[in-house]
């Protein structure tokens, strides 16, 4: 029988819903069924999972999909420490048991994860919708560059300022790096690290501090250990003089470098 079929009848529905997580080239993908079933030539594993339902109002915070599911689940597990660098996307499909038709019925993505219980986690995730609909940052008069090192406006080649390093030694919030020692002093800070894991993905963390080997990361130490390769990418104070001795980039510096230090609008008539 159809989807169709089954959902339109009266006794021989047999209802499951399947949950596929995603990360580039990874996947997790589960299923309320009472064991792993395979759907459209993918294995969904059984899991005490389940929502909150499914709402189109029209509202990004009245449409937010709240997932109820084990504490070790491994999506849940990406976010114990620092969130994933990479949005990890969700789509939800209802089908019936048995039967290798399903269908889509909600797509979005996880935009946080929490836990209510030890045994528990609330995975809150929002449509696709209702990421289309934030509000965009528009670009200032101001001294300093509002640029994002590396993007298409700024234009540096990130991969041309890269240092590869392995990891010395791990704190509680910092790492040791000797290739880092070799760099002027707070170069690395405001950049980030990055690191190979599992299905050729990439990994990013934020650098908030550089003294000569010593890296103070935003979001902690998890997932690194002693002895593991990564790659080390510098920060950027937006200034003009950064831009120019660092980067040799000034003719796409976004800022406006030569502001004047008195603001015509206050109030002063005589400028």
């Amino acid at each position: 029988m159809s989807f169709d079929s089954r959902e339109r009848s009266l006794r021989g529905g047999q209802p499951v819903r399947l949950y596929e997580f995603s990360r580039g080239t990874l996947f997790w993908r589960y299923t309320t069924a009472d064991r792993d079933i395979v759907s459209q030539l993918r294995k969904f594993e059984s899991v005490s999972i389940s929502d909150d339902g499914i709402r189109q109002t029209g509202e990004a915070s009245a449409d937010r999909l709240v997932i109820t599911a084990p504490s070790d689940l491994a999506v849940a597990r990406l976010y114990r420490a620092a969130p994933p660098s990479v949005e990890i996307g969700l789509t939800i499909y209802d089908a019936h048991y048995g039967d290798a038709d399903a269908v889509v019925s909600w797509v979005g993505s996880v935009s946080h994860v929490k836990w209510p219980r030890q045994d528990r986690s609330q995975i809150s995730c929002e449509s696709l919708p209702a990421s289309l609909d934030k509000p965009g940052l528009r670009l200032a008069w101001e001294r300093n560059c509002p640029h994002s090192l590396g993007d298409r406006l700024c234009g540096v080649d990130l991969e041309q300022f890269k240092t590869a390093g392995t990891i010395a030694g791990v704190g509680g919030a910092g790492i040791a790096v000797p290739a880092a020692g070799g760099l002027p002093a707070g170069y690395l800070s405001g950049g980030f690290i990055a690191w190979e894991i599992s299905g050729g993905e990439t990994e990013r963390r934020g650098i908030e501090t550089h003294s000569v080997i010593t890296l103070t990361l935003i979001g902690g130490t998890a997932g690194l250990v002693a002895g593991q390769p990564l790659r080390l990418y510098p920060g950027c104070p937006r200034t003009i003089q950064a831009c120019h001795d660092r980067f040799g980039n000034e003719l796409n510096y976004g800022g406006i470098w030569h502001l004047p230090g008195r603001s015509p609008f206050d109030g002063n008539p005589i400028f």
